[in-house]
């Protein structure tokens, strides 16, 4: 069946990728099976002859929309060649689980590459999701940095419970170990540098991060994690977005009048973010007096000590956002009444 397009109609293309090469399908209002899907190099010249193919099918002056899921950085790199080469587009990068759901709604009895451009493109026909917004540059440059550190602390507290976890007949093998664990050290402290440095050279980062660590319990470490993953915090009209886009939004779990489930987080944002606000929320009910007020107050309401930090760790990032927009530091109620 042909559906007549509009002008001011927007189609919609599904872009499946990976890491090599990438598929695209078009377009989003048709049925699934006749959809036209081509295969692409996953390069910067690769997307000028998706993009020279694409608007070789599409009707003169149509608006056009792209869905690929979030896969890290292969999808904002993806989206960055396509941006530079037509700024017209509008490109939304959507969460894996919500597509993983429309995609099995659909009831495909198949997984191809193929078939999931298809499904993406008449998920942006169905959904019409919001366009993507990249990073400024000094806040993707921060994310890297922030992002090699954890990986380097992480493989570093892997090697230590290595060398603590069995004897060895062989000394080399521990020294071999300790070696190692000296060279991560000494490459954690040149990246510690690297942020302090590139975080004063950039006026925004300097200020944000200077207000985030005004707040007792929020460090270095937590200031600069939480705008290298979430961005200026002035982008977001409301704190329930930028809760939301943390995944630090309670999950409510209710049905009838016998199942009165907990609350979790959704647990749909950056897990990086959630992980630093975690041990900032554990220091923070101990030495901040207005965290721990909100801390004792849901303890005190029966709540369990796992939900009481989320509600932390959420008053944390809100008070954060609510300072860098008011461009003040943090001070205690105490101090303010």
């Amino acid at each position: 069946m042909t559906i007549k397009i509009q002008s001011t109609t927007r189609l919609w293309v599904g872009i499946d990728i990976a890491k090599a090469t990438f598929q695209m399908a078009l377009w989003g209002h048709e049925d699934i099976r006749p959809m036209r899907v081509a295969s692409f190099n996953r390069n910067r010249q690769g997307c000028k002859k998706a993009l020279a193919w694409l608007r070789k099918e599409a009707p003169e002056g149509a608006l056009v929309g792209v869905v690929m899921e979030a896969t890290g950085a292969l999808a904002e790199e993806t989206a960055n060649w396509l941006v530079a080469l037509d700024p017209t587009l509008h490109i939304a990068i959507v969460n894996p689980i919500q597509t993983s759901a429309f995609i099995r709604s659909l009831g495909l009895r198949n997984k191809t590459d193929d078939l999931d451009a298809k499904a993406l493109a008449q998920y942006g026909t169905q959904r019409k999701p919001d366009a993507w917004m990249p990073m400024p540059l000094e806040f993707q440059i921060l994310r890297e940095l922030t992002r090699t550190r954890t990986d380097l602390l992480r493989a570093r507290t892997a090697m230590m419970l290595r060398l603590k976890d069995h004897k060895r007949a062989m000394t080399l093998i521990p020294q071999a170990m300790r070696a190692v664990i000296r060279t991560l050290d000494t490459q954690i402290a040149k990246l510690d540098g690297a942020i302090r440095d590139h975080v004063e050279a950039h006026q925004t980062l300097e200020a944000q991060t200077q207000i985030g660590q005004s707040i007792k319990g929020i460090g270095l470490v937590t200031a600069v994690t939480v705008l290298a993953e979430v961005g200026d915090l002035r982008r977001f009209p409301r704190s329930r977005q930028l809760t939301a886009f943390a995944g630090l939004s309670p999950r409510q779990h209710l049905s009838g009048t016998s199942v009165h489930g907990r609350s979790p987080m959704c647990k749909r944002g950056s897990g990086r973010v959630r992980a630093a606000l975690f041990m900032a929320a554990v220091c923070a009910v101990r030495f901040n007096p207005d965290m721990a007020e909100v801390y004792n107050r849901l303890i005190e309401r029966g709540k369990h000590k796992r939900v009481a930090l989320g509600a932390v760790m959420r008053k944390l990032l809100v008070t954060m956002r609510a300072l860098v927009i008011a461009d003040k530091h943090w001070q205690p109620k105490a101090a303010t009444a």
